[in-house]
């Protein structure tokens, strides 16, 4: 029940009028790419080439320092991985969990060039940006 009769408590244009403030936060670019389908292709000296990926968005986000670390086991060595919230343009194409994030420019230049994997994305019924939860592609080559 709202609190006056005939009024919502909140206004009808509510994420239009901050939408704005949102991408006005947004002091990077990316690129989200989703991993292609299909067989692939192989060339005559038998080097196989996995499908081209798809390209989902690229332009501006933000990425937010990690939420506190997990240390996990890969290749026998201790590795932190950390949860990160990228936010992107609220209307957006679809991006879904396992699609692949590359920074593209960001103030901080330690995470351009990094590659994050989606690992949730964030639903909500007013909606300033599109809000991913990500980590660090531990499968990415090593530049």
């Amino acid at each position: 029940m709202s609190p006056l009769s005939g009024s919502a408590p909140i206004h009808p244009r509510w994420s239009e009028h901050h939408r704005p403030v949102a991408s006005g936060s947004h002091t990077g670019r990316c690129t989200i790419t989703r991993p292609g389908t299909g067989e692939g292709t192989e060339d005559p000296d038998g080097t196989w080439h996995p499908p081209a990926p798809t390209t989902v968005y690229t332009g501006p986000c933000r990425i937010t320092a990690p939420s506190p670390s997990n240390i996990v086991v890969v290749g026998e060595q201790q590795t932190a991985v950390a949860s990160y919230e990228v936010a992107i343009e609220w209307d957006a194409a679809e991006v879904l969990e396992r699609d692949l994030i590359t920074m593209d420019e960001a103030p901080d230049p330690a995470i351009v060039g990094k590659q994050l994997i989606v690992t949730d994305i964030r639903y909500a019924t007013e909606r300033f940006e599109r809000v991913l939860k990500a980590k660090i592609n531990l499968s990415e080559p090593e530049a």
